[in-house]
């Protein structure tokens, strides 16, 4: 497995998270691991209310990031496998989500919902699965050839994890002196 490089801005200290809480939009190369507290204070700001933020804990093998965008009111990226003929999983973080008509699912929060709607089983696995929890949702919206997609799926949940707020806030703190939500 390959792991996500860690972001420079991470490197350079609290005078960087300052500047960065205080602007939302932006466009940022790399998506934040769940270790980047920096990159991921981006992240929770364009969702302020939301108790849990998306963030790559490793990029399994074949898989890159293709786009990152942070803004007010959403934060949004898309992964790609080798795998997957081309086709994104776009990944994101709103205040809300629209469940309706999605079947529930085991939740993969404490306190959170999980929704799986799905559009098509044959001859493409294609929907979108939604974690709902206080203040945000994220949906992941996918399209896989039958046959490859439970493995596409088991790697997409290896790669992207939702990091409590309450820790992100702790991580903030402790590593670079500064409060996530002042």
């Amino acid at each position: 497995m390959r792991r996500v490089r860690r972001p420079a801005a991470l490197l350079a200290g609290p005078a960087v998270l300052a500047g960065t809480l205080t602007g939302c939009a932006s466009v940022v190369p790399t998506v934040p691991e769940c270790t980047a507290a920096v990159r991921l204070a981006l992240v929770a700001q364009s969702v302020p209310a939301a108790t849990y933020v998306p963030c790559l804990t490793e990029l399994p093998t074949g898989w890159t990031v293709t786009r990152f965008e942070a803004e007010r009111g959403r934060t949004t990226f898309s992964l790609l496998s080798d795998r997957a003929e081309g086709r994104e999983v776009d990944v994101r973080l709103a205040g809300r989500c629209d469940v309706t008509g999605a079947t529930p699912e085991p939740p993969r929060t404490t306190g959170g919902r999980t929704y799986l709607r799905l559009r098509s089983i044959t001859p493409r696995y294609a929907g979108t699965l939604y974690d709902v929890f206080p203040g945000g949702c994220v949906s992941y919206r996918f399209d896989f050839a039958r046959g490859p997609h439970i493995a596409l799926m088991a790697d997409l949940f290896e790669a992207v994890d939702l990091l409590p707020r309450r820790q992100l806030r702790l991580d903030v703190r402790q590593e670079l002196g500064q409060e996530l939500d002042p």
